[in-house]
């Protein structure tokens, strides 16, 4: 058997191992509870829809000069796996027609990670007065299930702080997000790949470049995110059902 087929039947069974295993995972009560947000986010309305959440560039050997040679990556991403890695960490909104600006922490201010009060922080120095900028009512926010997403101190900061058009919280389903948020799919993803644009990374301008990258995102990144979520109005909330024919959805 030549290599290309060998690889090619052991990228299908990777790839039917996967799909069984999304099969098993996903149950039929899962897909009712994220068809219930679907509906709700549906009648409300992407636009007055805020979804917040945290990403990170973990990067290694980022110097105040660097001398790239012809070919060569402009950064070196480390191998490190844990949580308490060095990294550059961001928490960022946004609705299906705007980002608002977003809050970057180095290594050193994030400690052992981003906590409810940096994320308080956030609201208070930023996210409230932009959110309430937009002069839409009623706002709702999307989040995870994360410890640091505490419901009474995030909406109390955000009428505190200029933005009483909040009026609800709307937590995810646990191990929804890939199905659910806007951020936890393709769209952190593009916001990845246009920091490396540009000249080598430094410590001295990767925070600027985290936050051009980010506030470069227009409606046209972000509405194909939303619709692929099921958040758009007339969508079938059940559309990424794995196993339709064994959940029954609407039977």
């Amino acid at each position: 058997m030549c290599e290309r087929h060998a690889c090619s039947r052991v990228e299908q069974r990777s790839l039917t191992l996967s799909t069984c295993a999304l099969l098993i995972s996903v149950s039929a009560d899962m897909c009712e509870q994220i068809a219930t947000v679907r509906r709700k986010f549906q009648r409300i309305g992407t636009r007055r829809i805020l979804v917040l959440d945290e990403t990170h560039r973990r990067i290694g050997d980022v110097t105040d000069r660097t001398i790239v040679l012809p070919g060569e990556p402009s950064t070196i991403e480390t191998s490190a796996t844990s949580h308490y890695a060095p990294r550059y960490d961001m928490i960022a909104c946004c609705t299906s027609k705007e980002v608002m600006p977003p809050m970057i922490y180095s290594p050193k201010e994030r400690g052992r990670g981003v906590d409810t009060e940096m994320l308080l922080q956030y609201i208070r120095n930023l996210l409230a007065q932009s959110a309430g900028a937009l002069d839409r009512y009623p706002l709702f926010l999307l989040l995870d299930k994360a410890t640091i997403h505490n419901e009474r101190k995030i909406i109390e900061t955000f009428h505190d702080w200029g933005c009483q058009e909040l009026v609800e919280i709307i937590k995810m389903p646990t191990a929804a997000a890939k199905r659910l948020s806007p951020l936890d799919n393709s769209l952190f993803n593009v916001f990845r790949q246009r920091v490396l644009h540009g000249p080598p990374l430094t410590r001295a301008n990767i925070k600027q470049r985290m936050s051009d990258a980010w506030n470069s995102i227009t409606e046209r990144d972000l509405r194909p995110q939303y619709r692929h979520c099921g958040l758009m109005r007339h969508q079938n909330v059940y559309f990424d059902c794995p196993n339709p024919a064994v959940h029954r959805h609407g039977s």
